[in-house]
């Protein structure tokens, strides 16, 4: 009996056992699971399960750390791809903005912070209304008022932008964005500058326009005033004393020939502008040349030069010449009797940029219409043809310069000039 008892109680006891090892053999990787998930769900995809074994279990716990892997794997690739599709968007030369269905900004490339002049992180998450210029605004509002009236996923116009005496002529392309089940999340603005290609285009027109005027113009010119230098010699003795009308008459014609001559000839300088010759020169010493030319002459004005130490640059000497006397010429029909005329020529060496400011203070020009004033053509004076600032323009081009006008606080216009140093 006691053997039997004993017997039984051996199973029981055996069964007791089996069933815990069971149990933890069961519940400990469960429990392994479950913290594992957590820990990925956190974003620890680095987290493996060490457990070795060969049933049912430990095939689940091999899967799940498979699966941990191809996860991290992905999100490598994924991570990847983000950088650069984030390099290639903030390279990309048109100005890229996408705007969420609150107004908000969510993405701005770099080419897009240098035509709207602002830093990125100032208006991201922000309302594109309150944080963009005005003029942009104003342009994007009507462009999305469009987008939605069309029904179109969308649209391309050719708007003019003036912001702070410049004007730009963009291209904007507005598109929706929709998620994979068509609900629109925002738009996109991408936006090209074609300022300097309209302004070469332009450029290109007038002088074929000059080119025509001139050889128009120029043949019957010389005639006109033989035929009124001989009436004079021939009869206005003659006439005299009642010769005063003839007299007025052919000397009027003779001086407005002369004048005609002499806008007959810009057209052709402009219409036929020689192709730059750079050669190693001064610019200071160019400069002071120019200004010999005006500083007797014109008396009531008090030239300044502040000729700081520049290097010696590639430049064609009688255009960069021309340059500065239409520039002077520019700043003397600015001021009406008696004033100042500033030049001063800077260098940075980080840039390897040298910088030439030709400043007056005279009437200043207009806000409207400083970002025509390059244009052929385009005068705020009377008497201007419009060629001397577009030949300017043209010649600091061909050196691979720029040329900007901005206003000489408290009166008057200064004209900034950059060049590089190497051509």
């Amino acid at each position: 009996m006691m053997a039997l008892l004993m017997v039984t109680l051996l199973i029981v006891f055996s069964a007791t056992w089996f069933g815990f090892r069971l149990a933890k053999d069961i519940t400990i990787p469960i429990k392994d699971l479950a913290e594992a998930t957590h820990r990925i769900a956190s974003g620890d995809l680095n987290f493996r399960i060490q457990m070795k074994a060969a049933d049912e279990i430990g095939m689940l716990v091999q899967s799940f750390n498979q699966m941990t892997g191809d996860l991290q794997v992905s999100r490598s690739e994924l991570e990847q791809r983000k950088k650069y599709m984030e390099f290639v968007l903030k390279n990309v030369a048109a100005g890229v903005i996408s705007i969420d269905e609150k107004g908000n900004v969510t993405t701005i490339n770099t080419s897009a912070e240098q035509m709207l002049e602002i830093q990125g992180e100032t208006v991201l998450e922000k309302i594109f209304s309150e944080v963009l210029p005005k003029e942009y605004v104003k342009q994007i509002e009507q462009l999305l008022r469009e987008l939605r009236i069309s029904g179109k996923d969308s649209i391309e116009r050719q708007v003019t932008v003036n912001l702070e005496g410049k004007s730009l002529s963009l291209l904007i392309n507005l598109t929706t964005l929709r998620d994979e089940e068509g609900k629109p999340l925002g738009v996109v603005a991408v936006f090209d500058d074609l300022t300097q290609l309209i302004k070469a285009q332009r450029m290109a027109a007038w002088r074929e326009v000059a080119r025509r005027i001139a050889h128009e113009i120029k043949n019957p010119l010389t005639p006109i005033q033989l035929s009124a230098q001989r009436l004079r010699k021939r009869y206005l003795e003659k006439l005299q004393p009642d010769g005063t009308v003839f007299d007025e008459c052919t000397r009027t014609i003779v001086k407005q020939v002369e004048e005609l001559k002499g806008m007959v000839n810009e057209f052709s300088n402009f219409a036929r502008m020689p192709a730059s010759q750079p050669t190693l020169n001064q610019l200071n010493d160019i400069i002071q040349e120019a200004l010999v030319l005006f500083q007797e002459a014109h008396k009531r004005i008090r030239f300044e030069f502040i000729s700081n130490t520049l290097p010696i640059i590639n430049l064609d000497r009688d255009q960069m010449k021309r340059v500065m006397i239409n520039l002077i010429k520019n700043s003397l029909a600015a001021i009406e009797s008696e004033g100042r005329i500033k030049i001063q020529t800077n260098y940075d060496p980080k840039l390897q940029m040298v910088r030439l400011e030709v400043s007056d203070d005279g009437c200043g020009i207009q806000d409207e219409d400083k970002g025509r004033l390059f244009e052929p053509y385009f005068s705020t004076k009377k008497s201007g043809t419009g060629l001397g600032l577009a030949i300017v323009n043209a010649i600091i081009s061909d050196h691979n310069g720029y040329i900007r006008v901005r206003d000489n606080k408290p009166k008057g216009t200064t004209f900034v000039i950059e060049l590089p140093i190497r051509v």
